[in-house]
């Protein structure tokens, strides 16, 4: 009797997890299911002539040899990487001074937390009404101090650093949040212990704080990489995707396959592609992150 009823209690408590199953299956797996399909048929709203035909691998090797594609996975990567490099070191920086300053730290948080409730179509929308070179307030200074007569945005190269200080401007205060909620609920001892044995601060930092503060970091880094690899809206306001190509990330490529081109069974290629990128590139880095903070620990 005790067996039967531990198996019932076992199944009744699945029974809770059923409406999450049903509805990751209804809005997650279905829609994955329908892009697999279309991404082996030649299907697209503009060219009548492929109109659903089974082409089987036909669009993969097509993606294959795209020059644009790849161009748009490089800038990506390129994007991702100076964004979180520099999000991560300015969070850790100010993260540390905020935990010394505990005073100053209700005001700033307080500050910090603007960027992160804007929706990321405000950001952008935001960004590119002021850095207009005729009536933004940004774009009219940088003309007058002659960095940028035709806007920073006119420019590739400008356009692409505008849309990497922008995420750094969005999203470094959430990095900064957490890594301030982890340094103030470490354990005080190790830290007085060491002031006690008249260590600097820096060696404390690195001795002590940065250690312990490592899981903390692979979250944030897996949070925000995996953010940073699917971001749209700012770039597809502020640039949608120019000038030229310059600022054509992945999503704005497989966007304009799909919703500009709407050939949706090459466009379905695209897109099962990025989600097989960005999971090996995520479970990849989790992998050797953890191996690194096991191996810090140890």
């Amino acid at each position: 009797m005790s067996g039967a009823a531990g198996r019932t209690a076992k199944f009744g408590g699945y029974i809770w997890l059923a409406p999450m199953v049903a509805f990751l299956l209804m809005f997650e797996m279905w829609p994955f299911l329908i892009m697999l399909d279309q991404s082996v048929h030649a299907l697209s709203y503009t060219q009548p002539t492929m109109n659903g035909q089974f082409v089987g691998l036909n669009n993969y090797r097509k993606l294959v040899f795209d020059s644009d594609f790849f161009h748009s996975v490089g800038l990506t990567l390129l994007f991702m990487l100076v964004a979180l490099t520099i999000e991560f070191v300015l969070a850790l920086g100010f993260s540390v001074l905020l935990s010394y300053h505990l005073r100053l730290k209700r005001i700033v948080l307080s500050l910090l937390l603007i960027p992160m409730i804007l929706a990321p179509i405000v950001v952008g929308l935001t960004a590119r009404l002021n850095l207009n070179p005729d009536f933004g307030l940004i774009g009219i200074l940088l003309r007058k101090w002659g960095l940028s007569h035709s806007g920073v945005l006119a420019d590739g190269t400008s356009a692409f650093l505008t849309i990497v200080a922008v995420d750094i401007w969005q999203w470094m205060p959430f990095l900064v949040m957490i890594f301030v909620a982890a340094i103030i609920s470490m354990p005080r001892e190790p830290f007085e212990a060491a002031e006690v044995e008249g260590a600097n601060r820096w060696q404390i930092f690195r001795h002590i704080t940065f250690p312990l503060l490592q899981p903390i970091i692979i979250v944030g880094f897996l949070l925000r990489l995996t953010d940073s690899f699917k971001i749209f809206d700012q770039i597809f306001i502020m640039t949608g995707g120019g000038p030229g190509a310059s600022t054509e990330l992945a999503t704005i490529f497989a966007y304009k396959v799909n919703f500009v081109s709407w050939n949706l069974g090459y466009g379905s290629a695209v897109v099962a592609v990025l989600f097989l990128i960005s999971f090996i590139l995520t479970f990849v880095l989790l992998k050797l992150m953890t191996r690194f903070t096991r191996g810090a620990v140890a």
